[in-house]
Order: C-alpha cells, then sequence, then structure tokens
C-alpha cells in the first residue's frame, strides 16, 4: 500500500478489510453498495484499502447500509 500512513493504521486496514468482507458476503459490487451508501465509489474504495481515515458519520452511513449495528461493524 502506497500514500499517507496514519497514527492507527492497523485500525483503519482492519475496518477496510471488514467493509469489504461483509459486503462481498452480500455479493455486493463497490459500485452498487456505494449508491447504496451514497458514497463515491473512490471514497469507498480508499476506504477498504485504508487509504483514508473516514468520519463516524461516514462509518455510521456504511453499517447502516450494511444492515448491521456500527458496533458490530467496528468489532475486530
Amino acid at each position: 500500500m502506497a500514500g499517507k500512513q496514519y497514527r492507527d493504521q492497523k485500525y483503519l486496514i482492519e475496518l477496510g478489510n471488514r467493509i469489504r468482507l461483509i459486503r462481498e458476503d452480500k455479493k455486493w459490487s463497490q459500485e452498487y453498495f456505494s449508491n447504496i451508501c451514497d458514497i463515491e465509489i473512490r471514497q469507498l474504495g480508499r476506504i477498504e484499502r485504508a487509504e483514508t481515515n473516514s468520519t463516524i458519520s461516514i462509518i455510521k452511513k456504511i453499517a447502516d447500509s450494511l444492515e448491521i449495528s456500527l458496533s458490530e461493524l467496528l468489532n475486530f
């Protein structure tokens, strides 16, 4: 992974992997899921690749769109 490294990079990696795995379990493409979340597909990709540190509002929107609680999404 190239680009900016964040102080808590390991958590961003775990979160991104968790989002991707849940999305893939639902058989949703990034494009389909970004439309559900109303998030730019590029931003969703950056979140899944841990290239950005998202706000709690975005993470909550993702959890809601995955039909899981925020605590369940962050349980890694």
